[in-house]
């Protein structure tokens, strides 16, 4: 479980007090969460590679797990425009295949294709540890970009394989895009954050006055 983005902002618009939301409970979803809503206008959060820098060393201390993917040397590139080429064409896949997920439709073979081809770029392998155990662990055959797009792909096909698809949810904020994995007891978690929650009862209630006023 990841921690929780504080919210504070008007009702008009879908802000966070972080540089990045973290509310999906999975470090895929939060990928795709990277474009929000900011006074009914999508704003892209990866909009430079240092962007990516930034985004993926916040991602590495929500999700620890991430780190324990292995590369074969090389440190990720903090200037490199085929990076974020490589990351926004997989967040939108992922993007098609979780509000698809979602909604319980298909999702479409294009999306599923890219994130296929994505997946390929590492392999299963077997580490001695300094204490003689083997430990299962993923590596790729080039450090660097590969580890963190290869990072997220796996979140994707954890999140496929061993979730349950119908704690998947779009926020009920009807002004805000964010996905998120509800991972309540009760299941019944409808809103990506409280912040969120508060800015659509604002809206209701606004709304409920001038209907009410003459």
């Amino acid at each position: 479980m990841s921690k929780r983005a504080q919210q504070q902002q008007e009702p008009v618009s879908t802000q966070h007090d972080a540089d990045f939301p973290f509310v999906g409970e999975v470090l895929a979803l939060d990928l795709a969460n990277t474009e929000i809503v900011v006074r009914g206008k999508r704003r892209d959060l990866l909009a430079t590679p240092k962007d990516v820098a930034r985004w993926w060393q916040a991602a590495r201390q929500q999700y620890p797990e991430a780190e324990d993917m292995r590369g074969d040397g090389g440190s990720m590139p903090t200037d490199d425009p085929a990076l974020l080429d490589a990351l926004r064409a997989l967040r939108t896949a992922l993007r098609h295949i979780f509000n698809a997920l979602a909604e319980g439709i298909p999702p479409m073979r294009a999306d599923v294709d890219v994130l296929n081809g994505v997946l390929r770029l590492g392999y299963q392998a077997v580490e001695i540890t300094p204490e003689g155990d083997l430990l299962p662990v993923y590596r790729t055959q080039e450090g660097g970009k590969n580890t963190l797009l290869l990072s997220i792909a796996l979140s994707a096909l954890h999140f496929i394989s061993e979730g349950d698809r119908k704690r998947l949810h779009l926020c009920s904020n009807e002004r805000c895009i964010l996905l998120f994995y509800d991972t309540t007891r009760s299941a019944t978690r409808r809103w990506c954050s409280h912040g969120c929650l508060e800015r659509a009862r604002s809206i209701q209630r606004y709304r409920q006055a001038k209907k009410a006023s003459p």
